[in-house]
């Protein structure tokens, strides 16, 4: 009898279909009422357990996973062993179990764990491992680096499920669009090494030429736009990043990472958290910010206030400005540029027409740029190198057609020696460039404005941003 696909599975024994007991130890991975990875033992040796746990979907993906797997097994690309595929005794869940390889590390920890060297090895020794897909007919649709691992020296594939086999060898069309999908996945600090991993694609596929450089960008922005409305998708739902809690009264998305006892306590009720107006970080008619803390957390909470009855009218029919700061929090990070980290965001109803609403971003310590370039005590070396910073920040902005919206001095905070951007409820990414050129003028006109009584720093930024104004 299969248990209820949304409470966690526990620690403990599970006998399988063929009577053998399998030892659950640690779950790796849980992802509510679809799948669980469990860390195990099965006849004494460590293994890996994945369970699917979604009974309308759950047993195709478990089919895709097994003919992924023997599709790697076929073509000789390394994998793991499969020690079992099967359910649980007595109509149980289906399961899939893997050896576990000896001393494994996973690309992803290798790329956290490394240099720049080492991380310019992995991007290599990837590019290269899927060549080798590509020739033996593979193509991997998830090239997450946590789906591969080294051990004894070799990369192993480990997820079947987003396997796609054709017979032969991969065309160059679904090669190189496959390739631009790893690529997309890079750091943005990272995407200049693009060409050269095209360069060293095209070597291990015997090719003498593929389609230039901007038929591969195009390629890589497209799949990086697809990227993250995969991501926006799931900004408001339960999945494995987010817990998602509704009702009628409330809506709340916390970072799963953050998501515990602490933290429920001050969502259930944020202002009770409110130090008082004296120590209110700002106080003002359209939105209040304090600092909070929830256990070992320390969090900035900004509460958008409902200025009248036609405000919280529209605000009753629409999502309000502490998810677009949500969303833009995160699109910002999705892109490389540095905001504080969001941890969650809340919606609670006070009667029909009073929504209130919360954003939750994790405290950073930093000082805003307006007070940052009027300390007397930065040397003037200092503060041309932050100026430059500040000027990549907007670099990465434009890039990607973003507005701020409001561009004071205040709205940058100088953390340590970086430039983090905050206030983001009045950013747009803009789908035209027309669009984005009247609002991104209107920025850099504001965030000139704030140096008017100091023309060096006025010529500084302006030097700086010339190419932008």
């Amino acid at each position: 009898m299969r248990e209820d696909p949304n409470t966690p599975m526990r620690a403990g024994a599970r006998r399988l279909d063929d009577g053998r007991v399998l030892h659950l130890v640690r779950a790796v991975r849980r992802l509510p009422g679809k799948r669980e990875v469990w860390r195990g033992e099965l006849e004494g040796r460590p293994v890996f357990a994945k369970f699917y746990l979604d009974a309308g979907r759950g047993k195709t993906h478990w089919q895709r996973e097994l003919d992924g797997l023997a599709a790697f097994r076929e073509r000789g690309i390394p994998t793991a062993e499969l020690a079992y595929a099967g359910e649980l005794e007595g109509g149980g869940w289906p399961v899939i179990v893997l050896a576990q390889l000896p001393q494994p590390l996973s690309l992803k920890e290798a790329w956290e764990q490394g240099d720049a060297a080492s991380r310019e090895r992995v991007l290599r020794e990837m590019t290269a491992l899927l060549a080798r897909h590509h020739r033996a007919g593979i193509c991997q649709t998830d090239l997450h680096l946590g789906n591969f691992v080294v051990s004894n020296h070799e990369i192993h594939s480990l997820d079947g499920d987003g396997v796609r086999a054709v017979k032969g060898e991969l065309a160059q069309e679904a090669s190189l669009d496959n390739l631009a999908l790893f690529l997309a996945q890079l750091p943005p600090e990272w995407a200049s090494r693009a060409p050269a991993l095209y360069d060293l694609y095209l070597t291990a596929r015997g090719w003498a030429r593929g389609p230039g450089g901007g038929d591969l960008r195009r390629r890589v922005e497209r799949w990086r736009e697809k990227r993250w409305e995969e991501r926006r998708r799931k900004l408001l739902r339960e999945c494995t990043a987010f817990v998602c809690r509704k009702t009628a009264e409330r809506l709340e998305v916390i970072a799963r990472a953050d998501a515990g006892p602490d933290l429920d306590a001050l969502l259930a009720d944020p202002d009770a958290s409110f130090p008082g107006k004296d120590q209110a970080l700002k106080n003002g008619n359209t939105c209040t910010v304090w600092a909070a803390q929830a256990g070992g957390l320390r969090l900035v909470i900004k509460r958008y206030n409902v200025k009248g009855l036609w405000h919280g009218i529209k605000l009753s029919t629409r999502a309000g400005r502490a998810f677009v700061s949500w969303e833009n929090a995160h699109r910002l990070l999705f892109h490389g540029i540095a905001t504080p980290r969001p941890v969650a965001v809340v919606k609670i109803r006070r009667g029909p027409l009073r929504p209130v609403a919360y954003f939750l971003a994790e405290e950073v310590k930093g000082v805003g740029a307006h007070h940052w370039f009027r300390d007397a005590g930065i040397s003037g070396g200092e503060k041309t190198r932050m100026a430059d910073r500040i000027a990549g920040l907007f670099r990465q902005l434009e890039d990607q057609r973003i507005s701020h919206g409001d561009m004071k001095a205040s709205n940058i905070l100088i953390v340590g020696n970086e430039p983090m951007l905050i206030d983001l409820d009045a950013m747009q990414r803009h789908s035209t460039e027309a669009s984005f050129k009247k609002a991104w003028e209107r920025d850099l006109r504001r965030f000139m404005r704030n140096w008017d009584d100091e023309p060096e720093l006025q010529t500084l930024f302006s030097g700086l941003l010339q190419s932008a104004l």
